[in-house]
C-alpha cells in the first residue's frame, strides 16, 4: 500500500502494518485497488525535443510554423508522452524556448503536463549540429559559447547541452567529426557550474568525448564510438552516458516519417558500434540514464519509443532493474532531482505508474503501463 496525501507519497508498507493510520483517517482517505499491478516511479526521459523535427517533410513543415502552432505541437507532444507515464522529461534543445514556456505553464497549473526539464537551445558551433533548427544557437570561441550559455541561463535553463560533434541528423557532417574546442568546452562548462548548472554535449566520438569530460562534462549524449580509455575516463569522474540506442536502430521508423536516404544510412552504419559502445560502458561501470531522442510517444518497433529504448537497454546487456533505474532513480540523480523523484519513498512527489505484468521478469512489461499518477493526481487510469 501506498498512502498519497496532497502530492507527495506519506508512508510505503503492507497493508496490514498501515491499518492504524487508515483507522485514524477513516472516511477521509480515498481508497484506489489496482488490482494486482505492479507499481512503480514515473518514466523519467533525459533525451527530449518537444519540437522535434527531423529532415524531411517534418523539418520543411515546422519552418512555416507560427509560435503557436509549435507551442501546440510541443503540448501535444509532452502530453502524450505523459500518457505513456513519462512522468519526466529533460528536454535538450526546443525551437524558440517553447520548452521553457511549457514547463512555466505546467508549473503553473494553467495545463496538465509531464515535469520539464530543460536546456533551451543548444549551444553549437557555426554550422555545427542542428544548425538551422531554431533549436540551437551558433556561437564561435571561448567567449562566444560562454555568452550563449549564459543567454540559456537568462531564459531559465535547467541544463546546458552543446554539440561537441556531428550527428546522424547532419547532412554534411559525420559523427565522428569533431565541432567544439577545448577552450570552447571548458568556457560552456565553466559558465554551467558557476550558475549551478549540469552541462551535457551531443558527441559522437572518443576523441571529442575525452576532450570534454576533461572539460568538464557531466553528461554524454549517444556516444555513439567509444573506446576503452574514454569510458574508463568516464567512469573514473562519473560522467553520465545517456545512449539513446534507439537513433540508430530505426530504419523502419525514418522512412515512415520520411526522412532522406542519407540520413537513414548513416544511421544504420552507426548501429552495431554505438551498441557496442554501450555495451563497454556499461562494463566499465559509467554511470546511464535512459533517453530516447525521439518523442516518448512515438510509435516505434512495434511499442512507443521509450519502452522500446528500455528493451534495447536490456537486449544490450543491462539487467532489468538497472534498466528500470536508469529510466527513474538514476535519471532523477542525474538531474539533482533524487530527494523528491526516482523511487516510491516517504516524502517523495507522487509520480508512479503501474502495468499488470513485472518488468523485472519480462522488460516488455512496461508496454502494459496503464495507471498513470503525477505530482499525486490520476492523469490515466485504464485499470478498470
Amino acid at each position: 500500500m501506498v498512502i498519497v496525501e496532497a502530492n507527495r507519497i506519506q508512508a510505503v508498507d503492507r497493508r496490514t502494518a498501515l491499518e492504524p493510520h487508515l483507522r485514524e483517517r477513516g472516511a477521509s482517505i480515498s481508497m484506489r485497488d489496482l488490482g494486482g499491478r505492479w507499481l512503480m516511479p514515473g518514466l523519467m526521459d533525459m533525451h527530449v525535443h518537444l519540437s522535434l523535427a527531423l529532415p524531411g517533410p517534418a523539418q520543411l513543415a515546422a519552418r512555416l510554423e507560427t509560435d503557436m502552432a509549435v507551442t501546440l505541437r510541443a503540448y501535444r507532444n509532452a502530453l502524450d508522452g505523459l500518457q505513456a507515464g513519462v512522468t519526466f522529461m529533460r528536454t535538450l534543445g526546443d525551437a524558440r524556448f517553447v520548452d521553457l514556456e511549457l514547463k512555466r505553464a505546467i508549473n503553473a497549473g494553467q495545463v496538465t503536463g509531464p515535469r520539464l526539464f530543460c536546456a533551451g537551445q543548444a549551444v553549437i558551433i557555426t554550422g555545427g549540429h542542428g544548425f538551422g533548427s531554431g533549436a540551437s544557437l551558433e556561437a564561435d570561441g571561448a567567449d562566444g559559447f560562454r555568452q550563449a550559455v549564459r543567454r540559456q541561463l537568462r531564459a531559465g535553463a535547467d541544463v546546458i547541452k552543446i554539440a561537441i560533434t556531428g550527428g546522424i541528423a547532419g547532412e554534411y557532417e559525420q559523427i565522428r567529426d569533431s565541432q567544439a574546442t577545448y577552450a570552447e568546452m571548458e568556457a560552456a562548462c565553466q559558465a554551467a557550474h558557476n550558475a549551478g548548472r549540469r552541462i551535457t554535449a551531443h558527441a559522437g566520438s572518443a576523441v571529442a568525448i575525452s576532450s570534454g569530460v576533461r572539460a568538464g562534462l557531466d553528461c554524454v549524449e549517444h556516444g555513439y564510438f567509444l573506446d576503452q580509455p574514454t569510458v574508463d575516463l568516464m567512469s573514473d569522474r562519473s560522467v553520465y552516458l545517456v545512449p539513446t540506442l534507439s537513433v540508430s536502430r530505426a530504419e523502419d521508423y525514418m522512412r515512415r516519417i520520411g526522412c532522406p536516404q542519407w540520413m537513414i544510412d548513416k544511421s544504420l552504419r552507426a548501429g552495431d558500434e554505438h551498441m557496442r559502445s554501450f555495451q563497454l560502458a556499461l562494463a566499465s561501470g559509467v554511470p546511464m540514464a535512459m533517453g530516447t531522442d525521439m518523442l516518448p510517444a512515438d510509435p516505434y518497433d512495434g511499442t512507443l519509443a521509450v519502452y522500446r529504448e528500455v528493451e534495447w537497454m536490456v537486449e544490450g546487456g543491462m539487467p532489468e532493474m538497472a534498466a528500470l533505474r536508469a529510466a527513474t532513480f538514476s535519471a532523477a540523480e542525474l538531474c539533482g532531482v533524487q530527494a523528491d523523484l526516482g523511487s516510491i519513498s516517504t516524502g517523495k512527489l507522487a509520480d508512479l505508474v503501474a502495468m499488470p505484468a513485472n518488468p523485472l521478469e519480462d522488460i516488455r512489461a512496461l508496454r502494459g503501463i496503464d495507471f498513470v499518477v503525477k505530482d499525486g493526481a490520476v492523469v490515466r487510469d485504464g485499470c478498470n
